[in-house]
């Protein structure tokens, strides 16, 4: 049976709260922003109230503690699933920054000293400038209108939820995506790192090992601010493509 929120108000509020409180706490952590726990929690109950008016409830059949621990661990799963889908635009950079940062033989020195670092410094600043592209877009906004719609596509109290396959063919195209960003820049340097070989066999008297890096890291620099705005459109675009797909295919 489903029933208005004004007849079971507490249990949909506390739902909705939980909902919005597993987006609010796993995505600042997703785009590396820090975010205190009692302004995550103040957010998670402003957002929660302003969403009640959309809520609707499915009570459960069976009365007790174990019905409502599933209905929260369900929301809490949506939750974090919304906040999920932001994670795999950041991933995407993040892999793009990486396969650059592999060009450019960011990750020698530490592979050479026996703690490698992964991501790279590139990588973790791919993901940086698009955490901020994410507020500066106000792409916060569709975060909150999602919540909305969620609550129409997976209604409180039901089991019905998204198909995970659109979330696979969600992040398979935003990866495709990302690996199109990084090409303009990985290409020229895997050239670069073919010429290197080259130089290598023909004339080993050279000391690669001490000059290549230099000119490999100069090179992706060079390369870099070459496509700065190339890069930072792609990014932007990528949060758009996001945008549209997820609102398409997770949320109908």
């Amino acid at each position: 049976m489903t029933v208005s929120i004004g007849n079971d108000l507490a249990l949909a509020f506390g739902l909705v709260f939980v909902r919005v409180g597993a987006v609010m706490i796993a995505l600042p952590h997703v785009l590396g922003v820090a975010l205190p726990v009692r302004v995550q929690i103040l957010l998670s109950a402003l957002v929660a109230a302003a969403l009640m008016p959309l809520a609707t409830i499915a009570l459960p059949s069976v009365r007790g503690v174990l019905p409502v621990a599933i209905l929260v661990g369900r929301e809490l799963a949506i939750g974090v699933v919304l906040a999920f889908t932001t994670a795999i635009v950041s991933g995407a950079l993040m892999s793009a920054g990486d396969l650059i940062g592999a060009g450019m033989q960011l990750n020698v020195g530490a592979i050479l000293r026996g703690s490698a670092l992964m991501p790279s410094v590139l990588a973790d600043g791919f993901a940086a400038i698009a955490g901020m592209l994410f507020f500066v877009a106000g792409l916060q906004r569709w975060l909150f209108l999602a919540l909305a719609r969620s609550l129409v596509v997976a209604p409180l109290g039901t089991l019905a939820a998204p198909p995970a396959a659109n979330l696979l063919i969600l992040g398979g195209h935003l990866f495709a995506l990302a690996l199109e960003l990084a090409l303009p820049v990985a290409v020229p340097l895997f050239v670069l790192a073919l010429a290197k070989g080259v130089i290598a066999r023909f004339a080993p008297q050279v000391n690669l090992l001490a000059a290549a890096p230099a000119a490999m890291v100069t090179a992706g620099l060079i390369l870099l601010a070459l496509d700065a705005s190339g890069l930072i459109n792609g990014m932007m675009r990528l949060w758009l493509a996001f945008t549209a797909e997820a609102t398409r295919s997770l949320l109908g």
